[in-house]
């Protein structure tokens, strides 16, 4: 090939020669002509002799001739550059010409090898710049690129984070319709989908609604939309998404509740709820159906507490304690009314390094959210919003917050308020985003409130936080100290006490037991499925007194109206296993086991469960226990008869 590239060069120096002569031999016969084509030849120019060409288009001879030389001054030309992109445009200009082949060649040759060089070139300047631009253009220059991937990951990497920070309803959307080939697309389509049920943003409704992707179940994302939605208990908010989803029309349990909405305010028009009214709407006063129940109850309440009716109103109420809100209401009324809320959108904590602030963002909770933002140096960070149960849907007002960032107070007009705001306390437990249910108070005592409150945690079989009520009993007669109630994420506090006292944590399902003052304090329950599908028993202390055992005590009646809640529809059989270490006065062992047992099925019958649901049996000292020797012990179990 190379021998043959020689014969190219002799040829090409022999054209020249022979141009030369041809020049002089004809620069006598036709001088205008040929000193026009000299000139063009002595400038070297490739415009000069296309110019030529254009010019004398006729004159084929000469014309021949400077296509051959304008050939050889290109062609030279490009090898100076000495670049692909020069060989390629020269064939493409050049087409006809000799030189083309050389430069096919060239190609041939050299491209690999100059692809490769700028290839890796290009490659480190997209990374140098690191940009979506810079890599979009580098791929599209590549596209076989051993890099592409790479530089393809990194694009979607850059759109993640350039787009997405606060994971706000307005970022999702903005990700979810410029980029959806991006894989972080299922994801944010998936968060959007969680952020939407939570901040029950109509714009993520909306969006969802029109871009059922990834075999989303709609009707079951749209009715637990729409359970929430209409918590508020406004009829708007149930004319707004019958007219724009027909098809909830046909859900009964939601028309049910939209009458029940209209019935309430038709209920809270009135001037006065008279006792005849009371007793023709007898449910509605005690039972919670939506945020306007709370409305209606206090309507009702108020001349009561106006005349400080207590044994009315612990009447009235004693139905609805099921409800934190409702039991948190109850506890108040006898506190003092705490001061009202300033009007200061921002406060810090004593050393002006944590900020918090009211601010009023679309697609959040509520009105005014409270939002904190944290000194780093001598900058602060760009301000994030607290979860719940910290903000509602409501207005969230005046917080402070102490040194150390773990205690918060703060006013809300949330439901079943005593005043026009009431004042909150919680507490940090971990990361911002883990807080105790927020407990109503009547004072701020923003450096010592942790020496007077008790923090603990719910948790069920798994280790997982589970919300529930936590009741705080005397542990000596069983009376109700406090009820508090545990957070999404488990968390729980209340007042400490002088006084021995037992813990227990309630939710329908799961069984639990009484707990003492300890640190760490956690509530364990554990899920009534689970005790039946692994065959487990839940060995508790007994419940009875040692100086009366052959009957109820209150904290023993308490313990069995809490295991009734734990059983309430529960389709398994419970059996109990009462074992006893000592008789009592007349009784074996053996027969105060057996009268246990029966008080104990007894009871949880006269509290609604199924006499042919409960199986209740005494074993004395019969089957011992390892490490209950000692002991009186009870065992629950569950078992299925199909």
């Amino acid at each position: 090939m190379m021998f043959g590239l020689r014969i190219f060069h002799l040829k090409l120096s022999s054209l020249i020669f022979c141009f030369s002569l041809l020049l002089s031999a004809q620069l006598k016969a036709q001088n205008p002509i040929a000193d026009a084509l000299k000139q063009a030849y002595n400038s070297k120019s490739v415009e000069a002799l296309n110019k030529f060409i254009e010019t004398y288009p006729n004159h084929t001879e000469y014309v021949q001739e400077a296509i051959r030389v304008r050939n050889q001054i290109a062609f030279d030309k490009t090898q100076q550059e000495n670049t692909i992109e020069a060989y390629q445009e020269y064939i493409k200009t050049y087409p006809e010409a000799l030189q083309t082949i050389k430069a096919k060649q060239w190609i041939d040759d050299h491209y690999q090898e100059v692809l490769n060089a700028n290839h890796e070139k290009d490659y480190e300047l997209a990374k140098e710049n690191n940009t979506i631009s810079s890599y979009t253009a580098f791929i599209e220059k590549y596209p076989l690129s051993k890099y592409y991937n790479y530089a393809k990951d990194k694009i979607y990497q850059l759109q993640f984070k350039e787009n997405i920070s606060t994971y706000s309803i307005e970022e999702l959307l903005n990700f979810l319709k410029l980029f959806p080939q991006n894989p972080k697309h299922k994801f944010i389509y998936d968060t959007l989908i969680i952020e939407t049920l939570k901040y029950l943003s109509y714009d993520g409704l909306n969006y969802i609604s029109n871009n059922q992707l990834y075999d989303i179940d709609f009707e079951e994302f749209l009715l637990s939309f729409t359970n929430n939605y209409i918590q508020n208990g406004e009829v708007e908010s149930f004319n707004k998404l019958l007219n724009e989803f027909t098809q909830l029309k046909s859900n009964k349990e939601l028309i049910k509740k939209y009458n029940e909405a209209k019935k309430i305010e038709e209920l809270l028009k009135l001037d006065i709820i008279s006792a005849n009214t009371y007793n023709n709407n007898k449910d509605y006063f005690t039972t919670i159906k939506n945020d306007k129940s709370f409305l209606l109850i206090k309507k009702y309440l108020s001349p009561l507490i106006a005349n400080n009716k207590t044994k009315n109103i612990n009447s009235n109420l004693q139905p609805l304690l099921y409800d934190f809100r409702v039991v948190q209401f109850e506890q108040m009324l006898k506190q003092n009314t705490p001061l009202k809320p300033t009007q200061n959108k921002i406060s810090y904590n004593q050393d002006s390094t944590i900020r918090l602030m009211l601010m009023n963002n679309p697609n959040r909770y509520g009105n005014d959210d409270i939002y904190i933002s944290l000194k780093e140096g001598n900058s602060w960070q760009e301000p994030f919003i607290l979860p719940k149960p910290i903000n509602s849907i409501y207005n969230e007002k005046s917080p402070l917050i102490n040194k150390e960032g773990d205690v918060l107070y703060f006013y809300s007009n949330r439901d079943m308020t005593n005043s026009e705001y009431d004042l909150y306390l919680s507490f940090k437990v971990g990361d911002w985003t883990s807080w105790t249910q927020p407990l109503k108070v009547s004072n701020i005592y923003l450096e010592n409130t942790k020496q007077d409150y008790k923090i603990g945690s719910v948790k069920d079989q798994d280790q997982k936080p589970m919300e529930a009520m936590v009741y705080i009993e005397d542990a000596l007669t069983g009376q109700r100290i406090f009820t508090t109630q545990s957070s999404k994420e488990g968390y729980f506090a209340y007042p400490k006490q002088s006084i021995d006292h037992n813990i227990i944590s309630v939710n329908k399902g799961y069984i639990t037991k009484y707990h003492k003052d300890s640190e760490p304090l956690e509530l364990r329950q554990d899920k009534i499925e689970d005790i039946f599908s692994k065959h487990k028993l839940i060995t508790i202390e007994s419940i009875f007194s040692t100086s009366t055992p052959d009957k109820f005590t209150l904290p023993a009646e308490n313990y069995i109206t809490y295991l009734a809640k734990s059983l309430e529809g529960t389709k398994y059989i419970v059996t109990i296993s009462v074992h006893t270490q000592n008789g009592f006065k007349k009784m074996s062992e053996e027969d105060l086991s057996w009268q246990q047992a029966t008080l104990i099925k007894e009871k949880l019958i006269s509290l609604g469960i199924n006499f042919q649901n409960v199986v209740a049996a005494g074993y004395g000292k019969k089957n011992p226990l390892i490490g209950w020797e000692d002991k009186d012990r009870i065992e629950i179990g569950f078992m299925l008869i199909e």
